[in-house]
């Protein structure tokens, strides 16, 4: 169960990086079973440079996507993880709202460290373009982290209380923000503050708001960068389409 503390961090600055919700046991598992899905070793680089044909690239911060739903790494959606989603939106219910698919997001060394774009979630390249800001297409996202991370090693970026400036930007003009993607191209007329680099161990959650403003990075460490997000077939999570079959968890 997650402090009030922490319950406030969230709705104050927008997100909360929480520990203790997947056990040890189950993130390594699942971080050796990710390797496996990959085809690599993580003893040898060199195997890393072959992608399985199952596999995307997003080349521009060497991230290799995998989607699927093996028991090992659905095992990090634990009962702890479940009540701590529903204690931060306040409803109980959403314990009841499993997720079932997994979609990976492990970003592999590269020379050059790079950090994307302050942005908001729900407009994905290639997705809706008419999405609206409200209520949105999610009330929350989750990053589940399979590795330990350092400075400059694809940890997100964030920019803590920025929901608050966005919802307001949001709100002074409804009919001008009505679209997600309006809102998101004024991001950047807002002095949003000094971003904040995450550093998350393994089995770490990151929780945060919609109109929460955050960036990936660039993993100029030694290893890759493993984490997740959780994918849902269920018709009420239909409303954020990832793909031809899933739709991205919406708790």
């Amino acid at each position: 169960m997650l402090k009030l503390s922490q319950i406030e961090q969230y709705h104050r600055e927008g997100y909360l990086l929480a520990s203790g919700l997947i056990p040890d046991t189950i993130s390594k598992k699942a971080g050796e079973t990710l390797w496996s899905l990959l085809e690599m070793q993580p003893n040898q680089p060199g195997s890393w440079q072959t992608v399985p044909a199952h596999a995307k690239v997003q080349s521009y911060r060497n991230l290799i996507d995998i989607t699927t739903a093996v028991p090992d790494l659905m095992d990090c959606c634990t009962p702890e993880f479940m009540q701590a989603a529903a204690q931060l939106l306040d409803e109980p219910s959403v314990e009841a709202h499993r997720p079932n698919g997994i979609n990976t997001i492990n970003v592999f060394p590269t020379t050059e460290w790079s950090c994307g774009k302050a942005h908001i979630d729900g407009i994905e390249l290639g997705g809706k373009k008419h999405r609206r800001t409200f209520p949105g297409p999610l009330r929350m996202v989750v990053l589940s982290f399979l590795s330990n991370t350092k400075v400059k090693g694809g940890g997100t970026m964030v920019w803590p209380q920025s929901h608050q400036q966005i919802r307001a930007l949001a709100e002074s003009d409804l009919q001008k923000y009505q679209y997600l993607l309006d809102l998101h191209n004024e991001v950047h007329s807002l002095d949003l503050g000094q971003p904040v680099e995450l550093l998350p161990k393994q089995g770490d959650v990151l929780f945060f708001q919609h109109l929460f403003a955050h960036a990936g990075t660039a993993n100029t460490r030694q290893t890759p960068r493993f984490a997740f997000r959780y994918l849902c077939t269920c018709q009420a999570c239909k409303k954020w389409e990832h793909s031809l079959d899933w739709n991205l968890w919406t708790p």
